[in-house]
């Protein structure tokens, strides 16, 4: 059964249960509250017969009559353990039945103590049950037509209501296959402007569809550029390779092309190892206490021996500690020196770690050309070149790694322009603490 049909009958089944227990609510207040006014209207009686009773006794009357009766009441009065007076139709009821008001011999009786001339008697008044039996069993009557006809209304009017409440999911479910089928996760879904719960599901999965959408199309740009950068090297090393076989080749000949092989093999290395350093999972970081400010100057003295004739000035101050990966912090360092390096023209560096209060900030900054403003943004995407101005060698997976280090470790990464020119880069860490 579909969700329709399910509330349908779920609603039916619950109206049907309400009506039943309501129902046998007032059954049980009706009988009492029957049984409780016949009560009081045979008590009422006591009175009246006790007069008529004594004022034929006054006169002589003899033998005493019941007058005046109302209707499916009998009547019977006894005095000294003998029957005084007594209607034609009395039930059979004991003589000897104690004082009170209860159901005897199918009748409701009520046996009272009467003053007859200074003589104790005894009035037994019974009354038809059928007087109570009656508008109970009509009442039940009543019951077997309002249920099954209440349940089956409230069936239909849910079928009705509950179908116009689910048209929305029924275009959501159209649209969400007419998705499926042509592929465009932007596609705009029905009802997402809405402020009940189906606008706010059909809200959340527009924008988790849009989140998807841009996350398929950064993976085709990150696959087919990746294919890019990979098919240069690899088509070098096989021109190489086969001019290699082509003909006789002396022994420096073929050095110098193992060389240039080498030196191809090298960059696709070096590719693969930052393409498998980009797509890591957390999972694979290990954090520790470390000195940012140690690392750092570590990093700075080994890039200073490989570039010599750039100048790289360090500095640091304050309490350094952070809560970190050695390796992945080491790569994000690296990446953001190489990235001036090869973008910077040759410009001076400065690399500054400086601790303040909870936050251990690092920047790196140079002296180049710096980069038009509307690229900031983008700087850290993977295989983005700004190609105007930040040109030169690599793969274009150097920022990329540094934004995925830096998301790791919690902390802030920003690009901006110094002036009169070249490029800052800031890292803001979280001290955090250590955990045991």
């Amino acid at each position: 059964m579909n969700i329709r049909l399910r509330l349908a009958l779920g609603m039916a089944l619950v109206t049907a249960l309400v009506v039943v227990v309501v129902a046998g609510v007032q059954f049980l207040a009706l009988r009492s509250f029957l049984s409780l006014s016949e009560h009081e209207r045979l008590e009422m009686l006591v009175p009246t017969l006790e007069t008529s009773l004594e004022a034929q006794l006054r006169s002589g009357t003899a033998p005493l009559k019941l007058t005046a009766l109302p209707r499916n009441v009998d009547i019977r009065v006894l005095s000294a353990g003998k029957i005084v007076a007594q209607t034609n139709n009395f039930p059979a009821i004991a003589l000897t039945e104690s004082l009170g008001y209860r159901p005897l011999a199918k009748h409701n009786v009520l046996i009272a103590s009467m003053d007859l001339s200074g003589q104790p008697a005894t009035a037994q008044l019974a009354s038809d049950l059928l007087g109570v039996l009656n508008p109970l069993r009509a009442y039940l009557r009543a019951l077997a037509i309002t249920v099954p006809t209440a349940t089956l209304l409230v069936a239909l009017l849910s079928f009705a209501f509950t179908g116009r409440l689910l048209r929305p999911l029924a275009q959501l479910e159209a649209v969400a296959a007419r998705l499926g089928r042509e592929g465009n996760l932007r596609l705009a879904l029905p009802g997402a402007g809405q402020p009940d719960e189906l606008g706010r599901l059909a809200r959340t999965l527009q924008v988790t569809f849009a989140q998807l959408a841009d996350l398929r199309e950064r993976e085709a740009e990150f696959t087919q550029a990746a294919a890019h950068d990979l098919r240069s090297p690899l088509a070098a090393l096989k021109t190489r390779l086969q001019g290699a076989l082509a003909g006789p080749r002396t022994p420096l000949e073929l050095r110098e092309d193992i060389g240039e092989a080498l030196s191809d093999i090298e960059r696709m290395r070096l590719l693969t190892d930052d393409l498998l350093l980009l797509a890591g999972g957390e999972r694979e970081v290990q954090t520790l206490p470390l000195s940012l400010a140690h690392l750092t100057g570590e990093v700075v003295d080994r890039l200073r021996e490989r570039t010599p004739d750039v100048q790289l000035d360090f500095e640091t101050r304050g309490d350094t500690t952070v809560l970190g990966d050695a390796t992945l912090l080491t790569h994000l360092v690296e990446n953001l020196i190489e990235n001036g390096f090869r973008h910077g023209q040759g410009a001076d560096m400065q690399v500054c770690v400086v601790g303040v209060a909870e936050l251990v900030r690092l920047e790196v900054s140079d002296a180049g050309p710096g980069v038009p403003s509307a690229a900031l943004p983008r700087l850290a995407e993977p295989f983005y070149r700004v190609d105007a101005a930040r040109v030169g060698e690599g793969n274009g997976l150097g920022l990329a790694i540094v934004h995925r280090a830096a998301k790791v470790h919690a902390a802030e990464l920003s690009f901006e322009n110094s002036q009169p020119s070249g490029l800052k880069v800031v890292v803001e860490f979280q001290r955090g603490e250590p955990r045991l």
